[in-house]
């Protein structure tokens, strides 16, 4: 297990200048509106303007955190103030939990972020899950199990269902895409007789790195198949936080973002590219609840809420 002595350790504040061209090219790579944040910053966008302390507790040298283990497991952001463009964001964070369940060890990180009249713009909440503890090494069955897993070819099953749903989302936005493009926007919203909204997103080839272009998150398992293959994850996956801002464009769809006041999900199971994510919801009073599955109906968000100020 992780020590408990690191519990409470507080890292050094971090300073970063919000600029347009970086806010387009985070909306671009998370499929944003353009024109709704063309003077605000999307809500998953405090991963960008606090890279620099996520990554001070992700390579800290005392913690030593099993990087080729490590998932995003859970995330909250409660946001006080809109953080716009041209503000200048100072942020700081602590360790706030460490803890064991089952055979995984969790990291809870608090950070928080203030704009440059002081005033509190965000507090975020990432919980970090290293599978199967922060061993140096996985196990030898687990080895085993993950070098047996790497050799097996696609299951021509789940190869039909993601050309399927592929299909019914161009034919449903009237779009068609190229698969080998390393920009794509294919997405369709709509609302259903039950009350509930749907939307349906298609995760491109590149996605992954375009992303971690956008957001400075380089983490191997989402860039390089063969090792996400090797630590069990079957290729290379995108990330949790990509998958989190997709669920905010359905979620905040039709709705003013300076009124959101909270947001938080669970990351219950990996996004692939070319999968094809569909988030459903509804409201109940000002809270948005919904959850995500890929094309084989596995539930990639759990527990998602997005809360509005009374």
């Amino acid at each position: 297990m992780i020590s408990q002595k690191f519990i409470g350790k507080e890292y050094p504040t971090t300073t970063y200048k919000i600029g347009r061209e970086k806010v387009r090219e985070f909306l671009i790579a998370t499929k944003g509106d353009l024109e709704k944040f063309s003077e605000l910053t999307p809500p998953t966008f405090p991963v960008v303007y606090q890279s620099e302390l996520l990554s001070a507790v992700l390579f800290d040298k005392e913690l030593k955190l099993n990087l080729a283990k490590l998932v995003h497991g859970e995330q909250e952001f409660i946001y006080h103030k809109a953080a716009l463009i041209g503000d200048t964001i100072t942020s700081s964070g602590s360790i706030v939990k460490i803890f064991q369940k089952g055979p995984h060890d969790f990291v809870v990180f608090k950070t928080v972020a203030k704009n440059q009249v002081d005033e509190l713009v965000c507090e975020s909440i990432w919980t970090f899950v290293m599978r199967g503890g922060n061993d140096k090494d996985f196990t030898m069955q687990e080895t085993i199990m993950m070098k047996l897993m790497s050799f097996l070819p696609s299951n021509p099953k789940h190869l039909k269902l993601g050309k399927e749903a592929l299909a019914k989302l161009s034919h449903k936005a009237e779009k068609n895409i190229d698969l080998n493009s390393a920009k794509q926007d294919l997405w369709y919203f709509e609302k259903q007789d039950d009350g509930t909204s749907q939307m349906s997103v298609f995760v491109d080839k590149y996605m992954p790195q375009v992303y971690a272009g956008a957001s400075g998150d380089f983490n191997i398992i989402h860039l390089d198949e063969s090792f996400g293959k090797s630590v069990g994850l079957g290729g290379n996956i995108l990330h949790g936080m990509a998958t989190m801002a997709l669920g905010a464009n359905f979620a905040s769809y039709g709705i003013d973002p300076k009124l959101i006041k909270r947001y938080k999900t669970r990351f219950s199971g990996v996004v692939k590219p070319l999968d094809t994510i569909t988030f459903k919801g509804e409201w109940a009073a000002n809270i948005f609840n919904f959850q995500a599955r890929n094309q084989l109906g596995q539930e990639v968000l759990s527990s998602v809420q997005l809360e509005l100020q009374q």
